[in-house]
């Protein structure tokens, strides 16, 4: 059995929250790398997987959302704890996380355990639900629709999508290798404001 600390990459676009967090999780024995944002992350990522990744949601460039969504595909053995300001106490719809810490309204002392259960938590008890592919939400056009592009997951093609709305799910399949899509509108209250979410099926 390694008695190695756990690995851990912090990110988050407050440089001075970002300091805090890092070093009380050294103090606690873990090695943590620190990313200015979720590009960055994925930078770290990159360079090394770690074992937990801790990230807030409101980010600019690239928001948790989308980071987390990325992580859990290309990553799925990470865990991952989303961090916010702006829910009260649980992971929001649509996010992938296997665990939520409360900013603001939560101690460290309170992160720090949730640190630790995530890290003795069984793979095969983490939340390994569906993953969306988070987008900004499209621009109106003059039809009275939105436009949204979007690259397949599969082919990796892009085409423009035609949205409804007034529709809550949309169904199609990609017109190059017909992978079946979902979308689904998820209310969020971020920097981003609206996003958009794919479910694939």
């Amino acid at each position: 059995m390694s008695h190695r600390p756990a690995d851990i990459v912090v990110a988050d676009n407050n440089a001075l929250l970002l300091n805090v967090l890092s070093e009380t999780l050294e103090e606690c024995g873990y090695s943590v790398r620190s990313a200015i944002g979720g590009l960055e992350a994925l930078t770290e990522i990159r360079r090394r997987a770690p074992d937990i990744l801790l990230s807030d949601l409101n980010m600019p460039r690239m928001s948790g959302f989308e980071l987390l969504s990325i992580v859990r595909r290309r990553h799925p053995k990470i865990r991952v704890i989303a961090m916010s300001a702006s829910y009260p106490g649980v992971v929001p719809q649509g996010v992938a996380a296997d665990a939520f810490y409360e900013k603001d309204a939560t101690s460290i002392a309170q992160l720090l355990l949730i640190v630790n259960a995530v890290r003795n938590e069984p793979e095969s008890q983490l939340l390994r639900a569906s993953t969306p592919v988070w987008i900004s939400k499209p621009s109106i056009v003059p039809a009275g629709g939105s436009s949204a592009p979007f690259a397949c997951p599969e082919c990796l093609r892009a085409y423009p999508c035609a949205i409804d709305e007034g529709d809550s799910v949309h169904h199609w399949s990609c017109p190059y290798c017909l992978y079946r899509v979902q979308l689904a509108f998820c209310p969020a209250n971020t920097e981003a404001n609206e996003q958009l979410v794919y479910y694939f099926s």
